[in-house]
Formats: structure tokens, sequence, C-alpha cells
């Protein structure tokens, strides 16, 4: 009986929980893009966004731990290795152009090989995209 109650009362608050967060007017949801390192390579390699355009970047291992910086950006972190978490960096980059990205922690033979390309696109005018 307890038990059935609070399931209940648990579904009426997850509910109110869910009004509140649709009924934010105005609020932008930021793309999620999801990132795999894995011997020896980024997946995906090219990562497109527009100038200004807030994104999250999920990053997950499939084998070791990795490193991954962002040249010319203030990005440089650690990859936990699979089965031991995604690592999320938030992202927003004002200035269009192409920044490489590339694996900063040994990680093999192939280390070297381990990069990637992130496209800043000119922001679109209104209207235009």
């Amino acid at each position: 009986m307890r038990f059935r109650r609070w399931i209940r009362g648990a579904c009426l608050t997850a509910a109110a929980a869910t009004a509140v967060v649709s009924g934010v007017v105005g609020a932008q949801e930021r793309r999620v893009i999801r990132v795999t390192a894995e011997r020896f390579a980024f997946t995906p390699s090219r990562i497109e966004i527009d100038a200004g355009e807030e994104v999250e970047l999920r990053i997950k291992s499939d084998d070791t731990s990795h490193g991954f910086r962002i040249v010319g950006l203030e990005t440089n972190v650690a990859i936990p290795k699979r089965g031991k978490g995604e690592l999320t960096v938030m992202l927003r980059v004002e200035q269009p152009g192409r920044y490489e990205f590339h694996c900063n922690r040994m990680c093999g033979a192939g280390h070297n090989f381990m990069r990637g390309e992130l496209v800043v696109r000119e922001r679109a005018a209104a209207g235009t995209r």
C-alpha cells in the first residue's frame, strides 16, 4: 500500500516537472554531437557547426583512455577508457574557420593518425537556413 502511494506521488511529481520544463518560452536546446574515440580514429572525424552555435560534445572511448584537444581553442581534456563513462564538452566558437582536433595522450602505434576537423561555418542571416 505504501509503495503504491509512493509510485503515484512520484509520477505526479515527474509530470509537474515536465510541464515546467516544456513551458519555458524561448528556450533553445543545444545540439548534442556524439563522438567516439577508438584506436586510431575519432568518429565522426569531421564536425560542422555554425559560428556562435552552442553545442554539447559527448565523447566516449571504445577502448583505452584518449586525449581530446582542439588546436586554437581552450579545449584539452582526457577521455575515460571504455566502461568508465563519457566526457561532456560544452562548445561555442564565435570565429568561423577550421580547427584541428587530435588525441594528445599516447594511445599506441597509430596515435599520430588520430585526428579530426572542426569546421565552424559563417553564421547564416536570419531566415536563410
